[in-house]
């Protein structure tokens, strides 16, 4: 590995992060690793949960030599025609010699800092598995706790890392005691919308289909919606806290969870 004062070599860097997250482990509908290749030294990393304009825009105002997110810019099956966004999206980070790098699944799943991983330890001391049991492939995980927690507990320490409004559904007593846990970022609704008998008490999630709200009542589970965005912000900042680690780069993560997913409104507001 090419590591000196000026930086890591870009094939260095796309090599350790591959590595670290086993990305040859995963079948995935993103194209895990470097998508957008940029300048061949990278001394500074942005980290952010998408490959958005004001994401790449923000990287390069700091002066990033590469942005590492986990929703890239490139999918498996979509329309490969840079127009619209995409070709905003790529015109500035081209322009500018950013490297983008996209990590989907396997940082999902990563049994340390992923996105799965994390919202676990956010419920405190306790059991923590994958959902089918040593298969990582199955990408969620199960968390039960040494002392259970009441819904409203949960609910407001799942905000406070967020920094997002939490959704809560199939709730009837927000002083229920809750131990077993299956935990999905982003759209983990299905873990209750595909089986007819779910094990879990709880899910946490990002975001739920529309059948989840009567199922979450008529099973008995209570269901938490961070958002999509908000649930994966931190597997990537913790991944760019491991990359400063490791390789001794300056890292910044750029977020904007604290700002919600969309705009509310009341209809008595107005009365």
């Amino acid at each position: 590995m090419s590591l000196t004062k000026q930086g890591i070599a870009c094939p260095d860097l796309a090599a350790y992060l591959d590595n670290l997250l086993q990305c040859a482990d995963y079948k995935d509908a993103s194209y895990n690793g470097l998508q957008v290749q940029g300048r061949s030294r990278i001394r500074k990393v942005a980290t952010s949960a998408d490959a958005s304009l004001r994401a790449i825009k923000a990287a390069v105002q700091w002066g990033a030599d590469a942005l590492i997110v986990h929703h890239g810019l490139f999918w498996r099956g979509a329309d490969p025609r840079v127009v619209g966004a995409l070709q905003g999206r790529l015109h500035t980070a081209l322009l500018s010699e950013l490297n983008i790098f996209a990590y989907h699944l396997p940082l999902d799943a990563q049994p340390d800092f992923g996105n799965n991983a994390y919202l676990c330890s956010v419920l405190g001391n306790q059991e923590r598995s994958y959902v089918v049991p040593g298969d990582k492939n199955s990408i969620a995980m199960r968390a039960r706790l040494a002392e259970p927690l009441s819904v409203s507990a949960v609910a407001q320490r799942l905000s406070q890392v967020v920094g997002n409004r939490v959704e809560v559904l199939g709730a009837t007593d927000l002083r229920h005691q809750l131990s077993d846990f299956a935990v999905c970022s982003g759209s983990g609704s299905f873990l209750i919308d595909q089986d007819p008998l779910p094990w879990c008490e709880a899910l946490i999630t990002g975001e739920v289909n529309e059948q989840t709200y009567q199922l979450s009542r008529e099973l008995g589970i209570v269901v938490f919606a961070l958002g999509h965005h908000a649930s994966e912000q931190d597997g990537v900042r913790l991944l760019g806290e491991r990359v400063a680690q490791d390789l001794g780069l300056e890292v910044q993560h750029f977020t904007y969870a604290q700002e919600r997913e969309s705009c509310w409104y009341d209809a008595d507001a107005g009365k």
